[in-house]
């Protein structure tokens, strides 16, 4: 996935669309229930567990973290700028 987060004291992420597909998994939703919970499109979070998505926002992913009861690093991996 193309997308990089710029979070926290200059540091770039990039968003790990497996792990968001795993947690979502492990609680047994399917991508209607999470939009439901986290008030995000079931078509973003489809595009972004396909890695579909270029650009997403903070604001998106972390409420994707709080309705997978997950801290929004969990999602993300430390890259190089």
């Amino acid at each position: 996935m193309k997308c990089t987060l710029h979070i926290r004291q200059e540091q770039y992420f990039k968003i790990d669309e497996k792990k968001i597909k795993i947690a979502r998994a492990e609680k047994g939703w399917t991508i209607t229930k999470l939009s439901n919970e986290s008030g995000v499109t079931r078509k973003t979070i489809s595009q972004i567990e396909k890695g579909s998505k270029v650009n997403i926002r903070f604001s998106t992913i972390d409420q994707i973290a709080k309705a997978l009861g997950k801290e929004l690093e969990h999602f993300c991996s430390k890259i190089e700028k």
